[in-house]
This record gives C-alpha cells, structure tokens and sequence, in this order.
C-alpha cells in the first residue's frame, strides 16, 4: 500500500468536515464547495507528470497542432476533411488554439479542462443533492483520480451532460441537445445520453427493474454487444490512451471470467439502495425517477459489457457517476436512525474504496504518492 500525497489528506479532511454538518447540522453554503473546488482544480490543473495519461494526453497535445482548422470544422459537421481526426473535434480545437495561437504549455491545457470539469461538476451536484460534500468524498476513491486526473477528455464530457439534465427538468430539449453537441465534442460517449431525454421520464417500478437487471445478468456471458461492431468500439477508442487506462485499472483474468470483484460489488449495493428506498424517494425526493432510469441504465449496462474491461468501464461509469448520487441522497427519507446507518456505511465505503485504491498500486501508478506526486506551482 502506498503513501496518498497530504495534499488529497487535507482535500479529504476538509470534505468529512463539511459533510458531517450538512448531514447533522444545517445546509453549508454554496461558496466552501467553491472554495473545494478551487483547490481541486490548483491539484490537478497543475499536475506535473501526475496521472495514469498524462504522457499520452501530452502527446495528444502537441499531435492536436497538426491538424487544421477546416478539417476540424468538417468534423465538427461529421464529414471528412483532408484530414482524418483521430480525436473529436472540440477537444482537438482546444489543443490548436492552446498550441497554436498562444504557445501554452501543455499544464494550462490541463488546468483548462480540470476548470471546465469542475464547474459543471459543482453545478450539478449542487442540483442533485442536498449533501454536495458528502458526494463529493463518496466519488473521490477511484473517480477522481481516474477521471480528473485520468481520462480528462470522458470526465469532462461526461460532467457537461449531469450540468444538462437541469434541461431534462426544464424541459427544454433544444438546451439539452446544445450540451449534448458540445460534451460529444469533448468525447463520443456522451451520445449515448441524448436518449435519457426521453428515457429520464420513463415510469418505472420494481418488478420492471427486476427483470431488466435479471435479463441483464443472463445475457452476461453471451456477449450480446458484439453484435454492434466498430460502433461501440468508435466510442471508446482513445487509441494512445486506451493503452494508458487499461495499465491504470487492474481487471484481473478470474473477473473477467465470472469471478466476483469490486466492480460486482459495488452494484449489489447501488441495486440494493435501489430497491430498499425507491418507494420513499419516488415520494419525498424530487426528480429521483431520472436518478433511478440512470442506474437502472448504468446496471443493466454493466452486465451486458462485463466481458469487456473497457466497455464496462467507459461506456457504464458514465451512467453509474451519475447514478451514485441515489446513496447519499437516501438520507434525505431515511429517520434518524437510519440516516445514521446510511451515513456510517458510506464513509466506510469511502475508506474501503481507499484501501483497495492502494492495494492495487494505483496510487504509485499514477503518481499520485507523497514522493511522486509534483505541481507547477505548489511547492
């Protein structure tokens, strides 16, 4: 087990303080999830050689500078230009503009993302929970490390759709579809959101959810997704750094086989608050069914990608991030003894979900370690 750097210890203390009062206290203000995120964005913005990609998005970086603007245009319109993209387009033009017109370094790209990815981040936390904070450390072991200081481009994309589905609320399509052009922009996975539009709304109840997740687990072993092609392929390939997450994440042989493993885990538990609360939260908690038509997605999903480590990653963590939020927010109907047990187990989870970050040397891997870890600015 490796040595996390005490900048993320005083990130994680400052997070548990802040959720035990917003759990058993009154609601924190706005501005010290602010005052969070501006120090998350000072960690990872100006990261040094810190991440599982870093070397690939840099690479990525400098590539970007070689393609040009009308072709950038052309596939933006989803047509071919002289040249062929690898990367989407809105991505690929950030890099340019960054390279080409003003000669940055490649940390303020880095600092760039992590400040676009941590202002819809807050934003929509803050519309989808009444406990920000305690999300917000429950999604830090492995999703931070793994998402803004990992796959930037997913993790950004991803965080610009959860800000739209204020929209789905709203019930202004023509908003929700604008994100949804920009965050495939950043990555194609986000396309697959433009469904929950409809599918948010969707009325669901038990029995139904049953039977899709029962159908899901069976069709596991016949790798059904297959029958997509390059398709599904198109959406996940980050060709240079598909290499860099496959060295991050340890998916062992026995898993991927029919084994049982965290990932397996953690979806007995995000059914079991499904199904224990869903009553409650349909009635007391507002706009909960999208939440649940997420994790319903984001399960279901699960199952039906498992042979495939990088599918069952990409494609599912978009819609399990966001269906995560279903655990805190069960608080909210739970009595008070409850809310206590519900507390109890999260924080545990957050510290088990820590060990296994470490024992799998995530940490030194992706230099995030009391001697490995280095920024630009901080000393």
């Amino acid at each position: 087990m490796s040595l996390l750097h005490p900048y993320f210890i005083v990130a994680i203390a400052y997070m548990l303080f802040f959720s035990v009062q917003e759990v058993f206290g009154k609601k924190v203000e706005k501005k010290w999830l602010w005052f969070l995120g501006i120090y998350l964005i000072l960690l990872v913005g100006f990261r040094d050689n810190v991440g599982p990609d870093y070397g690939s998005y840099k690479a990525l970086y400098v590539y970007s500078d070689t393609k040009s603007y009308y072709s950038i245009f052309m596939k933006m319109l989803h047509m071919e230009g002289p040249e062929q993209l690898e990367v989407e387009w809105l991505y690929t033009l950030v890099n340019k503009i960054l390279l080409n017109v003003f000669n940055a370094p490649f940390y303020v790209l880095t600092l760039v993302v992590a400040i676009c990815a941590t202002f819809f981040k807050i934003e929509y936390t803050e519309d989808n929970t009444f406990y920000p904070f305690t999300f917000t450390l429950f999604m830090f072991f492995p999703f931070f490390f793994i998402g803004e200081s990992g796959q930037i481009r997913q993790n950004l994309g991803t965080f610009i759709v959860y800000f739209a589905v204020r929209y789905i609320k709203e019930r202004k399509f023509w908003h929700y579809l604008f994100f949804i052009f920009l965050a495939s922009g950043i990555h194609t996975v986000c396309y697959l959101f433009l469904p929950m539009y409809w599918l948010a709304r969707v009325p669901l109840n038990k029995t139904v959810m049953l039977i899709l997740i029962i159908i899901s687990v069976f069709l596991s072993p016949f790798e059904i997704y297959r029958v997509f092609g390059s398709f599904l392929d198109s959406m996940t390939s980050d060709n240079i750094l598909v290499k860099g997450l496959n060295g991050y994440m340890d998916e062992s042989s026995e898993r991927l086989n029919g084994g049982f493993g965290v990932p397996e885990l953690m979806m007995m538990i995000l059914t079991f608050f499904l199904f224990a609360f869903d009553t409650k939260m349909k009635e007391l908690y507002p706009y909960y069914e999208y939440h649940r038509n997420y994790a319903v997605i984001g399960i279901c999903s699960y199952f039906i990608f498992r042979n495939n480590p990088v599918f069952s990653s990409r494609l599912v963590g978009a819609f399990i991030g966001f269906s995560y939020v279903l655990i805190p927010n069960t608080m909210y109907v739970a009595s008070g003894g409850k809310k206590k047990m519900i507390y109890s187990f999260i924080i545990a989870l957050v510290i088990f979900n820590f060990l296994v970050f470490s024992s799998f040397f995530n940490i030194k891997i992706g230099r995030f370690t009391i001697e490995l870890y280095k920024n630009h600015i901080l000393p």
